[in-house]
């Protein structure tokens, strides 16, 4: 999987000229819509872009490994923004800070008196290949419709 777009870039750059500013935020925020309730599911199945199983969880300093899913309430917290030039899709604040860290796998303090702690990485944000064709699916029924 790849997350760049280099081969929709001239298509897309087409289409957004045939678009006025109104048009274009419409697309946008229904882009932005859509792959937020995506993500949401994906999040809420414990699983990766590519479809992977998030890295289980190391055992406590006691030997029990804390039960539940990781990141419940994070589905919430996936935020959306729009335009007629962007669509963005993410964590906002503290909680963006704390999904950095489990994005890219980063060694971290928990707080001052602990030792450095290396998180496994834990993608929660990013492009499937089911997620690039839902946003071509998406502005083909947009231009289909308007």
């Amino acid at each position: 999987m790849s997350d760049n777009f280099e081969e929709l870039t001239p298509w897309l750059e087409r289409i957004s000229k045939q678009l006025n500013a109104q048009q274009k935020t419409r697309l946008n925020r229904r882009l932005s819509t859509k792959l937020r309730t995506v993500w949401k599911r994906r999040i809420k199945a414990q699983k990766d872009p590519d479809g992977k199983r998030f890295a289980s969880r190391k055992r406590d300093g006691v030997g029990s490994i804390r039960r539940g899913a990781m990141f419940q309430r994070l589905p919430k917290m996936l935020k959306t923004s729009y335009s007629s030039n962007r669509a963005e899709i993410g964590f906002a604040g503290r909680t963006a800070e704390v999904m950095a860290v489990h994005q890219f796998g980063e060694t971290i303090k928990p707080n001052p008196n602990s030792k450095p702690t290396r998180y496994p990485v834990r993608e929660t944000v990013g492009f499937s290949d089911e997620d690039k064709q839902l946003i071509i699916n998406e502005i083909r029924e947009f231009l289909l419709n308007e």
